[in-house]
């Protein structure tokens, strides 16, 4: 049973036949906290012994917080992972920083040096997880003829892992990442590659995603039909408001009539 943002016929755009779809990787793909959650803690970790402040347990769950995880493992839909807008982030880490008394400069550059070398975790996780539901999904868009698309702000060496050690690598038409350099989302520029790519219009394509940025990316791109997912932000307020519909996790997208009309 979906809840109550469940598909409803009526609220989707029906003007176009849908011939492609793109989706957002974190928290699209998989369940964002499932897998980043122990990546994140063990980056804080790492960026705190760097710094020398290893036994300071309160500041590194503040600093889970901020990025969007709570100690229950829950996705916090004001987390800055779920944000583009740059003024907000960093006057939200810099606060952060007075707050604990953490050397901004510092913090950063040890944290991000931290997710860089993030990747051994991740395959670690990732090789534990499965994606059957994933793979049925792409292998039934396939056969119904979509051309698939990743559009994510996340780099090519970490989105190239998670496609593969998902099983989801041979169904892609195209990826669109941080290295690509296309305009950050919510600007529409690798929306309108991928369907000039194509030779499609805007409105035949389909977009997944699970924060307002996705959306908004969909929106000014003139997306056809615009679907969010649960699975990441939880930001259900926000999807409600800009999506044409949304699901717990892209597993609905299989019974949702507009992606595959009745015979």
């Amino acid at each position: 049973m979906y809840d109550r943002f469940a598909y409803d016929p009526n609220m989707a755009q029906t003007g176009d036949k849908l011939k492609a779809i793109i989706f957002d990787k974190d928290g699209t793909l998989f369940d964002y906290a499932q897998v980043w959650e122990d990546v994140l803690k063990a980056s804080i970790d790492n960026a705190f012994e760097t710094m020398g402040k290893h036994d300071r347990h309160e500041a590194k769950g503040a600093m889970l917080r901020l990025m969007g995880i709570d100690e229950s493992g829950q996705c916090l839909p004001s987390g800055l992972v779920f944000t583009h807008r740059r003024a907000r982030i960093f006057r939200r880490f810099l606060l952060y920083c007075i707050r604990w008394r953490i050397n901004a400069i510092k913090a950063m550059r040890a944290y991000h040096q931290s997710v860089i070398h993030s990747e051994a975790l991740l395959t670690a996780k990732l090789s534990t997880m499965d994606f059957s539901i994933q793979q049925h999904l792409f292998s039934s868009l396939k056969d119904h003829g979509y051309l698939i698309g990743i559009i994510t702000s996340d780099n090519d060496s970490s989105t190239s892992l998670f496609l593969s050690l998902m099983g989801l690598e041979s169904y892609i038409d195209f990826v669109a990442s941080r290295d690509s350099h296309y305009r950050r989302k919510p600007n529409p520029q690798a929306f309108l590659e991928f369907s000039n790519t194509f030779n499609l219009e805007t409105r035949q394509i389909a977009m997944v995603g699970d924060t307002l940025t996705d959306m908004l990316f969909a929106k000014r791109a003139r997306s056809g039909y615009r679907i969010g997912v649960l699975s990441g932000s939880n930001d259900s307020r926000a999807l409600a408001r800009t999506s044409d519909v949304v699901y717990p996790d892209i597993s609905a997208l299989i019974d949702d009539n507009r992606l595959f009309p009745a015979q």
